[in-house]
């Protein structure tokens, strides 16, 4: 609902949540092939590491479906262009405090930082080269409405 609500667009919503349900799909078989058994820290990061998922396919839809052009390819250029570089900024800076983190002593945090960078590469890969491209082949296209045009019409019609 929060997606829908984010990008006004079901489409949109409905191939971003397909895009986190392969991030954290990818992320939990590479727990598993690495050994790892689901405890109460990996359970606890787990959920921070959705939210994480989340960040980037969210951003791209919310520009894909805000972007001025009227095709799904000028709809892709302006998400790829306009926010592709802030993603992969977010992605290195994120990256950054899952290095320092390796070098703790706790087990938890080590395996925090391997969560952390798991997820935002897994992130950056489904959101930028399997998102992006999905928007481009059946995104909608046209003029999209906000969520908050779509009510403001629902309000002058109703009341």
């Amino acid at each position: 609902a929060v997606l829908l609500l984010v990008t006004g667009s079901l489409t949109v919503a409905l191939l971003a949540i397909l895009s986190i349900g392969l991030v954290v799909t990818s992320l939990l078989g590479t727990i598993k092939t690495i050994g790892w058994e689901l405890g109460v820290g990996e359970a606890i990061a787990g959920t921070i590491v959705i939210g994480l998922a989340v960040d980037y396919t969210v951003h791209l839809g919310h520009t894909y479906t805000a972007a001025a052009a009227e095709t799904r390819e000028g709809k892709t250029a302006a998400a790829a262009t306009v926010m592709g570089p802030t993603v992969v900024a977010g992605a290195f800076t994120t990256f950054g405090v899952a290095f320092f983190m390796f070098f703790c002593q706790l087990t938890f945090f080590t395996k925090m930082a391997t969560l952390i960078g798991g997820t935002v590469g897994y992130s950056l890969l489904y959101s930028l080269f399997f998102y992006v491209p999905l928007l481009a082949l059946v995104g909608p296209s046209g003029k999209l409405r906000s969520t908050a045009e779509r009510l403001r019409a629902m309000y002058r019609t109703c009341g």
